[in-house]
């Protein structure tokens, strides 16, 4: 059984040469999928996309993510319509609710089940080359078309660990990019969701393609690991606040001195804070720990039927990430694949 990888970047402050080089050394590891963070205020993902698709040959390009709230369903069917184009047809648009860097700009995430629903809906229509008018409750577009041809069947995948978003995934987008479970219990509730929103379009969840997405950090000390991932776990702390639905699923209760913390919506509170994250919410959240510990929570993931792997590569303080990616892709595939044969 062959795993497919993808890698996410996030937080890019590299100048786009590193970047670049990182990109190429990415697909030479043989990474299918590279995935450009919609980071706010970091490099813009577009942009980045750009120099990803142009600095690779097969691997596939994504949006990591595209949201309905800061950038309009139509822009980024432009968005990604282009960015197809310039990558040869490798583009995967990826969607979800967002939500860092909203804030400043005094953007509200209103009805993210809803708003991604419709954001699909017209992105869909105007990919098709149609004159589309669309009158949604969250989304609206009059009497406008793209004035170019893009590719029609550009795959589109939602991003959410949120029951109601990922039941619109099921319903309404060609796979699911479930993020953050790290573990069966929490993949299992979201695969259900998944289902229950195949259901209701008449389709199966065999009809989707299902990524697990994890933030990661291999590295020989353990604890070293445990620390570089949790920023992360802080970031979608805060942006799914108030609800901690997922969280109670895995038997996990966000300590109080934290949540007053992230009550008071300075997103710039959590990176001096991190330290009130429990290293529980880490095993539940994250793969991080040596190659072998990454290895056994991989391949209990993909004990459950999922074979897409995509994670965000993450780093102890004042080293890089290049060394997750290479050992991702060199140790701890090779050793899931070769427990899964083993079965």
């Amino acid at each position: 059984m062959t795993i497919r990888l993808g890698a996410g970047f996030f937080w890019t402050t590299e100048p786009f040469h590193e970047f670049a080089g990182l990109l190429e050394e990415a697909e030479q590891l043989g990474y299918d999928t590279l995935w450009l963070a919609n980071e706010k205020f970091f490099h813009d993902m577009y942009v980045m996309a750009t120099v990803a698709a142009e600095r690779s040959t097969n691997a596939r390009i994504g949006t990591f993510i595209a949201d309905p709230y800061t950038h309009h369903p139509a822009l980024t069917a432009m968005a990604i319509g282009s960015l197809d184009e310039v990558s040869d047809g490798r583009a995967i648009l990826c969607i979800g609710a967002g939500g860092t860097g909203f804030p400043p700009m005094g953007i509200q995430r209103v009805k993210p089940a809803l708003a991604i629903k419709e954001a699909i809906l017209l992105i869909r229509e105007l990919l098709a080359g149609k004159t589309v008018n669309f009158e949604g409750e969250i989304i609206k577009f009059k009497n406008g078309r793209l004035n170019f041809n893009p590719r029609a069947d550009i795959p589109i995948i939602v991003a959410s660990r949120g029951d109601r978003v990922l039941q619109v995934g099921g319903e309404v987008a060609d796979g699911v990019m479930i993020a953050t479970y790290a573990e069966p219990v929490g993949l299992r509730h979201a695969l259900s969701m998944v289902e229950q929103g195949a259901q209701r379009a008449g389709r199966k969840l065999s009809d989707l393609r299902v990524i697990s997405r994890v933030d990661a950090c291999i590295h020989p000390d353990r604890q070293a690991a445990i620390e570089a991932v949790k920023p992360m776990v802080g970031v979608f702390l805060w942006t799914s606040y108030p609800d901690r639905t997922f969280v109670e699923l895995v038997g996990l209760e966000v300590p109080a001195e934290l949540e007053a913390i992230i009550a008071k919506r300075d997103y710039n509170l959590m990176k001096e804070n991190t330290h009130l994250i429990p290293d529980s919410f880490v095993d539940k959240f994250c793969w991080a720990g040596t190659a072998e510990e990454v290895a056994d929570k991989v391949t209990a993931v993909a004990e459950m039927g999922i074979h897409d792997i995509t994670f965000l590569a993450h780093a102890p303080e004042g080293e890089s990430t290049r060394h997750t990616l290479i050992e991702f892709a060199r140790t701890v595939k090779p050793m899931v694949e070769e427990r899964l044969r083993g079965q």
